[in-house]
């Protein structure tokens, strides 16, 4: 019998340069590495990248069939995120129907993404119950 041969996302190898960088921004008590190496590996989460940035992106269709760009995890210089990368991720979220995008993150990314067009649309809270 033959095994299986795995063949690498396309994107694995842009991902691994960023790999670390992501790896210091997770909420260890959330999600641990291995968890957004299984996503990039599927291709749930989607890379942009450019010389100084990053950021993965996901697709969410609602049951309505609108389909909304979720910015996942980003890392590198805020300029080039905000110039290059996360613009690029917008106009490849528009070109598959994409209607609108979402960051979720600390209120900071709020005010520096107010200029671009993003408004707060809901407020997540938590409390911890130890």
């Amino acid at each position: 019998m033959a095994s299986a041969v795995v063949t690498p996302h396309p994107q694995w190898g842009a991902y691994l340069l960023w790999r670390d960088a992501f790896a210091d921004v997770l909420d260890p008590e959330c999600y641990a590495i291995d968890w957004l190496d299984q996503q990039v590996a599927a291709g749930t989460f989607v890379l942009f990248s450019d010389e100084k940035s990053a950021i993965l992106v996901a697709v969410k269709r609602y049951p309505t069939g609108l389909l909304e760009l979720h910015g996942q995890i980003a890392v590198g210089e805020l300029n080039a995120l905000i110039a290059s990368t996360i613009p690029s991720a917008e106009n490849w979220a528009r070109s598959i129907g994409c209607a609108r995008a979402v960051i979720e993150s600390r209120r900071g990314w709020s005010r520096v993404m107010a200029q671009f067009g993003y408004s707060e649309h809901q407020v997540h809270i938590r409390k911890e119950l130890s």
